[in-house]
């Protein structure tokens, strides 16, 4: 009987601490998994905004920003997201654009984060086949590419563009439609001529216009990295391809804050000192955008001790978190604006 109980307490043991071996095992994957996967979307969003802001005001092999003409409606305006003038925009504490004040999207900002808007012609290997014989003429090419009706293009040269709305893909006769001289504009349609004709060789790009921010999930509330640009694939499922739609790219990103490098020293494209969005005295001097995100995991880890009024430093401001079980990080980089000069 004695050995029986002996053996049934050795057993008993061994149990326990195979349970508590599991258990163990489990708790680490858990969080192993978890920490791979907030790497793994700070590299999705360190990568989304790195690759925009280097291309921010890239106009072709033209270098001079003021020889771009916007056709668009409302194009000249500089609080519309079509003015090519400001290239890079900045928010600061989910305020105003700066330096256009927009408040285009500032709805759907989290408070107390910072935003960024980056515009560029992204070229897309579309050609002109014929010179226009017309300003208004239907633009023909080589290939049409990856564009689709509604959306914003531009036509460039080495010395200047022309921005405006394509409205119709011509597939038999490989040429595209665009609308300038409305006199009856809707939203987004062309409402002046082109600044002048464009020859063969002409390169046909596409405008793109972002703004980068963080927003709360309206179906599960968490936070992540969002952007305002045009709906080019129909995300929404309402068949209008020109219309511009929040999307939420990233989750788990908690706070982005960013600083604006400024060249106030020379024109030598190196910033010599680091400002927030509402204290840049010239935007025409930012050359560098310095980034630093925020990062929770997804998912709480409930046998960690309770997050109590924690704080964050992050490019000097404290940004504080919410009392959960959630582990943190922060990852920063600083970015060059390789085409913010002419």
């Amino acid at each position: 009987m004695i050995e029986l109980m002996i053996a049934i307490v050795i057993g008993l043991l061994l149990l326990s601490g195979t349970a508590s071996l599991m258990i163990n095992n489990k708790r680490i994957y858990r969080e192993q998994n978890e920490m791979a996967r907030l790497q793994e979307n700070v590299r999705f969003a360190m990568e989304i905004l790195i690759k925009d802001i280097r291309r921010a005001g890239y106009a072709g092999c033209m270098d001079r920003i003021q020889n771009v003409n916007s056709t668009v409606n409302g194009g000249g305006n500089d609080t519309f997201l079509m003015n090519f003038k400001n290239p890079v925009e900045g928010s600061e504490s989910a305020s105003n654009w700066y330096p256009s004040n927009s408040t285009e999207a500032t709805v759907d900002m989290l408070p107390g984060s910072d935003g960024i808007t980056l515009k560029f012609l992204e070229p897309i290997g579309v050609t002109l086949r014929d010179d226009m014989p017309l300003v208004s003429a239907e633009l023909k090419v080589y290939s049409v590419g990856p564009l689709v009706e509604g959306e914003i293009i531009a036509l460039t040269d080495c010395d200047s563009a022309d921005i405006m709305q394509m409205t119709q893909i011509q597939a038999a006769s490989i040429s595209l439609q665009h609308n300038p001289g409305n006199t009856n504009p809707s939203p987004g349609n062309s409402t002046a001529s082109l600044s002048k004709r464009y020859n063969e060789g002409a390169e046909v790009v596409r405008f793109v216009a972002r703004r980068y921010f963080v927003g709360t999930s309206p179906v599960t509330g968490e936070t992540g990295l969002y952007r305002y640009a045009q709906d080019l694939h129909d995300f929404d499922n309402d068949g209008d391809r020109a219309e511009f739609i929040t999307q939420e790219l990233i989750e788990g990103v908690e706070n982005m804050q960013i600083l604006y490098g400024e060249d106030t020293a020379g024109n030598d494209s190196v910033a010599d000192t680091f400002v927030s969005a509402d204290a840049v005295t010239n935007w025409d001097d930012v050359v560098t955008a310095r980034i630093s995100l925020l990062m929770h995991t997804i998912k709480e880890d409930f046998t960690t001790p309770l997050n109590s009024n924690a704080s964050y430093n992050l490019l000097g401001s404290a940004v504080p978190t919410a009392q959960d079980h959630r582990h943190r990080r922060i990852f920063s980089s600083t970015i060059m604006i390789r085409n913010r000069r002419g």
